[in-house]
């Protein structure tokens, strides 16, 4: 005597396999929507490109300047002495982390000078890791770019690097 079909191997083996397509696509676009879209190729190419351009102009122009800075870390604080270059007039600094993988992680802070002319800032708890610090002046007329790793118990010097740009 012959099994009905529903005891038989064969056409349940048959039919777990688009079974297992309509489940893969699930659990893909699930994935899919919980990460959304990251496009990786920009629509305005040109006007990226021009403003890399004018990053580097402004790296040179520290580098004409001959603006070096010293980077030190005490505790949850740092400070910003001039090493060279050093302006007539101290204005505010814009200084901004990057954090290497964690964009979440990004903070920036306005800094002024004190009497003796160094620059101290606060830093966030979670400070930890490699960083890239951009300093900037109020005017925006200069840039220096570096990486550091934080914590840091060395006196670091900072000096405009065309690769950080």
């Amino acid at each position: 005597m012959n099994k009905p079909w529903y005891k038989q191997f064969w056409p349940w083996f048959l039919m777990s396999l688009p079974f297992s397509v309509v489940i893969a696509m699930i659990v893909t676009l699930s994935i899919a929507s919980q990460y959304g879209d990251n496009p990786m190729v920009v629509d305005d190419y040109y006007k990226k490109g021009r403003g890399i351009n004018a990053q580097v102009a402004k790296v040179e122009a520290a580098q004409a300047l001959g603006i070096s800075f010293d980077f030190q870390q005490r505790e949850q604080t740092f400070e910003l002495n001039y090493r060279s270059g050093k302006p007539a007039q101290l204005t505010a600094l814009t200084v901004a982390f990057y954090h290497s993988t964690q964009a979440e992680r990004d903070f920036t802070v306005t800094l002024s000078a004190d009497a003796n002319g160094v620059f101290r800032g606060e830093l966030p708890d979670n400070a930890a890791g490699k960083w890239t610090i951009t300093i900037t002046p109020f005017n925006n007329s200069w840039r220096l770019s570096q990486q550091i790793v934080l914590p840091s118990t060395l006196k670091k010097h900072l000096q405009p690097l065309t690769y950080g740009v």
